[in-house]
């Protein structure tokens, strides 16, 4: 856009500017300057008066500092003229209003993902060089240049995959400018191997291993040594190594005060280590920290692991898996992690590892040895012991030493903590003078910690500061009064946490002693059960979040207790002697959860099921695990099967396991459930492929039945033995055991119909397959979720498909578009890979190349290997028809090695979108046996990666985004 026509422009890409109505004002004064680029750069949010003080006069304020600021703050709404209403007073400080685009470095941001030429074309110079002697303005210079770089590099990367020339000249340009940093130098030996100048691609590459070495100590990624190895054997492809999408840190919803020098340490030690350690107290802020630099963090993706809801130390690796979106086959162990992320370049944030110190440190030493790309930030109280393992020990906030010299003590970080947390509870509170010596007291009785500021601050709107400080009084001594070797500060935060604690009525208490044992959270409907008898549900939640002992999150509906508040809840319903019973509630209302969540699944309100299915995982988990330790076999039962119901077509594979390890459980070998849950596990088996597990279960689950049994009980183990019939080709098979699952009445019953019609599609019965069809129509009728009629539509796409009369790509959009809503990622990943394999029959090789190339993606991402691998064949023979033929002949050696994939012949191809071709078809008969070899060689990782890279060049200028997204 033009920012010449928008009102007020300011522009720190270079040197200040100011422009109002397109006419430049020229602003004098260091100061003042400075002043400008603050409040620009802090846009909505505004800066509270102390803040601007201390980042104006770092030295030191002058006494009449607040007076000195207000005229610069005035003489500034002069430059602004008709504008000046655009400086606005707050209660604690100003805001300078812009809107989108008017300052540059937001145009910068909003251009990035749409047009990199024009977000660098904003450049007009260093940012923000005038103000090196600003510590908040020389930290965004920083962070300014750091995006200006990922720019060039973003760039770069465009003009390498579209073979743009003179992009060689560029990238050399670019490394010798940033000679430290890897993603520029691996452009450039990308771009001189895609300019066949492979000699000197290797060089730059050994160039850069040295010079880092030299000059930093460290080791580039694993990602070199594998460009080295592709360019070395000459298949290197100008669009090699994808980066995952990962969603922004949100920053966290508090004031930093007094972090400022420790948050610029942790960044300078990210800069030249892999692991950093962020540990303190309990409260001091550590987690508000780490946050608050993973939101600006700018040199890669940032994603935040919250370990406050793991209680297990075995649980670590799987939620850190689960947060990253990566999917390993059974329980994962930290060599395993590691390795998945191999070739990624990220900040992981393990927060809260306190309680699971062991298993994080062994964590990190496997991704600092195995993924040097990935850059660990840890918080915790005691250090992880991580060889070369780097620390940063945050410290209680500075203490004013005295009351009497108001001013003096209104800039003591501690007391401005304290004001700030206590105008967002209530917007008017002033420090007054009278106030002083209770504020002094206050904080040197809870020792400066941010947490315990927090909680005292927020109680000023219902009491004076002298009743804030009574009552901290009594906490202090009950807490001290404890025996053993407790650490003081944390006698301390207890202190503090009881003391909103004890505001509390008792039927709030007793409500958040039992949403304490919910490390996931709770939802409004959780809250009115466990609040049933005890008042009001909504007046107590109202309350728990007043008092800062309930978070809420109004966007997703949800509210969860803090970690360290859970610990203080922990310890007193223990010694209230409720530990028993605050557990079972806990289980009961899990299996609850469960049950109104596998009802919901199989309704409209399917989508809304998913979403709470997601947010209650953590809750879920815990509960098992609870019924596991305390021989509460029902309830762990209950929860499994519950939850395993929902799990057939969503990417739970969490789940999938709880299922097969359940089975194999001697504690269900005489329950009543064991029927459902070694047919259900049979299921979850076939899902990940292990169709010898799935037989076996299934033939198992057959083998317990007897006259008892409920016939419904043993339609997952049929539609179990069909899927594996139906992979393996013997579509006859595979339709009777559909049809015998079917046959008892069910929720089921539509979708094993349509099941077997599939079958009948692809073997060839296409008059079955419509009469089959028709009857699921029927059976669906007015019922069922939509992920069941996603399914219903993607078969008529099937069956229509063959025939050739009409177009099925309407109801493959269908079928994508109602599984996306409901989260069920199998219905919408197998119609995308029938949509693009549509699309390569019509000779639309882009559009079928992006589809295939994101089905590979989500097919690794959700853990399907069987459809993962069927897709794979699909793309190979696409990538041979494109020119890329040894790429596809090793995909297809993959393919053929991989276990679980679908049989494939002339017939089966004929009626169904499997692709039958064989590795002679694209390699001379003599070459055949070194692809495999080579394929075998470079692992099937490596293969994949090769494969999405060669399929998104054929994809060329993304047609095809549309229905990939």
């Amino acid at each position: 856009m033009d920012r010449g026509q928008l009102p007020l422009c300011v522009d720190v890409l270079g040197p200040l500017v100011l422009r109002v109505h397109g006419h430049e004002v020229q602003v004098p004064g260091k100061r003042r300057r400075a002043l400008l680029a603050l409040l620009a750069l802090e846009g909505e949010r505004g800066i509270s008066v102390d803040r601007l003080v201390d980042a104006l006069w770092p030295d030191g304020p002058p006494d009449n500092a607040t007076q000195a600021l207000y005229s610069h703050v005035s003489r500034l709404r002069t430059h602004l003229g008709e504008l000046s209403d655009r400086l606005e007073r707050r209660p604690n400080g100003y805001r300078l209003r812009l809107a989108p685009h008017e300052l540059d470095a937001d145009a910068v941001q909003r251009l990035a993902t749409s047009d990199v030429p024009a977000a660098l074309d904003l450049w007009r110079g260093p940012a923000l060089a005038e103000f090196a002697a600003v510590q908040e303005l020389d930290a965004a210079a920083v962070g300014l240049e750091e995006l200006r770089l990922q720019l060039v590099d973003d760039l770069l990367d465009t003009r390498l995959a579209a073979g743009e020339a003179g992009v060689v000249v560029a990238t050399a340009e670019a490394a010798a400018a940033a000679p430290l940093r890897e993603r520029t130098a691996l452009l450039h030996v990308r771009a001189l191997a895609a300019a066949g100048r492979s000699a000197e691609a290797m060089e730059a590459a050994r160039a850069f291993r040295r010079r880092l070495a030299d000059e930093t100590g460290l080791d580039p990624s694993p990602a070199l040594t594998e460009l080295e190895q592709l360019v070395a054997s000459g298949r290197v492809a100008s669009g090699w190594v994808g980066r995952p999408v990962y969603a922004r840190v949100s920053r966290p919803d508090a004031p930093m005060v007094g972090r400022q020098h420790d948050r610029e340490e942790v960044l300078r030690l990210l800069g030249i280590n892999g692991v950093v350690t962020v540990t303190g107290p309990g409260g001091v802020g550590k987690t508000r920290l780490a946050l608050d630099i993973a939101a600006d963090w700018a040199d890669s993706p940032a994603v935040v692991v919250p370990l406050g809801a793991v209680a297990r130390a075995d649980r670590v690796e799987a939620a850190v898996a689960s947060h990253l979106g990566l999917r390993l086959d059974g329980p994962p162990g930290p060599d395993d992690v590691a390795a998945a992320l191999a070739d990624r370049d990220l900040l992981l944030v393990l927060d809260n590892c306190e309680h699971l110190v062991e298993a994080c440190r062994s964590l990190a030493v496997a991704i600092r040895r195995r993924a040097a790309g990935v850059r660990v930030l840890a918080t915790s109280r005691v250090t992880l012991q991580v060889p070369g393992e780097y620390v940063v020990r945050l410290q209680p906030l500075p203490l004013p030493r005295d009351s009497g010299d108001i001013e003096s003590l209104r800039r003591q970080p501690g007391v401005r903590a304290f004001v700030e947390h206590a105008r967002r509870r209530s917007a008017t509170f002033e420090l007054d003078p009278g106030d002083a010596a209770d504020l002094v007291e206050v904080l040197h009785r809870l020792d400066g910690l941010p947490l315990g500021i927090e909680l005292a601050a927020r109680q000023v709107a219902v009491m004076p500061l002298s009743a804030v400080r009574q009552r901290l009084d009594r906490a202090l001594d009950l807490a001290t009064g404890r025996q053993g070797p407790e650490d003081a500060r944390q006698r301390t935060l207890r202190a503090s946490i009881a003391s909103s604690y004890e505001l509390l009525g008792e039927p709030a208490r007793r409500l958040l002693r039992l949403l304490g044992a919910f490390p996931g959270g709770v939802d409004v409907a959780t809250v009115e059960a466990l609040a049933d008898g005890l008042g009001e549900p909504i007046d107590l939640l109202h309350d728990l979040v007043d008092s800062s002992l309930l978070v809420a999150d109004a966007a997703q509906g949800r509210y969860r207790v803090l970690f360290i508040v859970r610990a203080f809840l922990s310890d007193l319903v223990t010694e209230l002697g409720e530990a028993e019973q605050v557990r079972g509630r806990f289980v009961r209302r899990c299996v609850v959860v469960a049950e109104e969540l596998c009802a919901a699944s199989y309704t409209a309100d399917e989508p809304e099921a998913d979403r709470r299915m997601r947010a209650e995982l953590d809750n879920l988990r815990a509960a098992r695990d609870l019924a596991r330790d305390h021989g509460d076999v029902g309830s762990l039962v209950a929860v499994t099967l519950l939850a395993g119901q929902m799990g057939t077509w969503r990417d739970l594979r969490e789940i999938w396991s709880w299922l097969t390890q359940l089975a194999d459980d001697p504690a269900v070998s005489d329950r009543p459930e064991r029927v459902l849950v070694t047919s259900l596990a049979a299921d979850a088996a076939r899902l990940a492929g292990d169709f010898d597990t799935a037989e076996r279960l299934a033939d198992r689950a057959v083998a317990l039945a007897d006259e008892t049994t409920e016939p419904a009980d043993l339609a997952m183990a049929w539609s179990a033995r069909a899927a594996v019939a139906h992979f393996a080709g013997d579509f006859a098979e595979a339709i009777a055991l559909w049809l015998r699952a079917a046959e008892p009445p069910g929720r089921e019953s539509g979708s094993f119909t349509c099941s077997a019609a599939l079958a009948a599609t692809y073997g060839g019965d296409v008059e079955t397959a419509r009469t089959l069809l028709d009857r699921a129509t029927a059976l669906m009728t007015g019922v069922g979720s939509p992920s069941q009629h996603a399914f219903l539509a993607y078969v008529e796409g099937e069956w229509r498909s063959p025939l050739g009369v009409e177009d099925p790509t309407p109801y493959y959009r269908r079928a994508i578009d109602l599984a996306s809503r409901t989260g069920a990622h199998f219905v919408e990943g197998v119609a995308r890979v029938s949509l693009a394999a549509s699309q390569r029959r019509a000779g639309d090789l882009t559009s079928a190349a992006a589809g295939y190339a994101e089905m590979l993606r989500g097919w690794r991402r959700t853990g399907h290997r069987t459809q993962l691998w069927t897709t794979a064949r699909n793309a190979a023979e696409l990538l041979a028809a494109a020119g890329v033929v040894e790429v596809g002949a090793l995909l297809l050696a993959a393919a053929e090695a991989a276990p679980g994939v679908a049989v494939v012949g002339p017939e089966i191809a004929r009626y169904s979108h499997r692709v039958n071709v064989r590795l002679s078809d694209l390699v001379e008969p003599a070459r055949v046996d070194a692809v495999r070899a080579e394929a075998a060689a470079l692992g099937a990782a490596a293969v994949l990666d090769l494969a999405e890279s060669g399929l998104r060049d054929v994809a060329g200028d993304d047609r095809g985004a549309e229905d990939r997204h």
